[in-house]
């Protein structure tokens, strides 16, 4: 798995570095010191994982973490910053958040939550006679509809089965998984954005946020984006 570590502080740079050491894993680490050489690298090396620092001199870490965001495959980016305000500005292209100074703990926290993403999970599901596997990480919401569950997948792509929302959510007891309707169940990864009465998801669907749902979805939310869900 290729990492890149992006921070115009070389002490910063150095931190995340030695903690990539430390996990014993298979890793090939890349540091850049500007924005603009992480792109320009990235042009011709896949990086699986990425640090970025937010704060840099531009371009900054937002600019070129919107970038990178639209590339296929899409590197899972983990922001660092000196405050976490700048959080929700960055949702949408990071995948956490990691608020300086950094300890060790925060950081295998993030790494094993960025595995799970960068390796597939499949699950399988029944279609008629037939069982389906399915990517977890590809699901950005499914729905329910006359006793159907209807799948919708970041390729665009969706699939229909027969089942109940009640089992559906049952089995995907994942911790970006969380329902905001009785029809509808998101994977926070792929929020765009929401108001107190619906979520835009990144295909730019809307959907209906129920007023019962409301403090369940901005504690996952809100646990998301500080890198603490569980």
């Amino acid at each position: 798995m290729n990492i890149a570590i992006c921070d115009d502080e070389q002490q910063d740079i150095d931190i995340l570095y030695n903690y990539c050491k430390s996990c014993k894993l298979p890793y090939n680490i890349s540091t850049f010191l500007s924005a603009s050489d992480l792109l320009e690298a990235f042009k011709s090396q896949f990086y699986d994982l990425i640090f970025l620092d937010i704060e840099m001199d531009k371009p900054n870490g937002f600019e070129i973490g919107s970038i990178l965001a639209g590339y296929s495959p899409r590197p899972v980016i983990v922001f660092t910053t000196n405050a976490l305000q700048y959080a929700v500005r960055g949702y949408g292209i990071a995948f956490r958040f990691l608020c300086k100074p950094i300890t060790i703990t925060m950081f295998q926290s993030v790494v094993r939550e960025a595995l799970d993403e960068i390796l597939p999970q499949k699950a399988a599901v029944t279609c008629g006679s037939t069982q389906k596997m399915i990517s977890i990480n590809d699901v950005i919401y499914f729905e329910s509809l006359n006793r159907h569950i209807i799948f919708h997948f970041a390729n665009t792509s969706t699939l229909e089965i027969k089942d109940s929302m009640e089992n559906m959510i049952s089995f995907f007891s994942y911790p970006s998984f969380v329902q905001i309707h009785r029809s509808y169940c998101i994977n926070l990864n792929y929020v765009d954005s929401f108001t107190p009465l619906a979520v835009t998801m990144t295909d730019g669907c809307k959907i209906p946020l129920s007023r019962k749902k409301q403090t369940i979805f901005q504690e996952r939310f809100n646990n998301l984006i500080r890198g603490t869900i569980k």
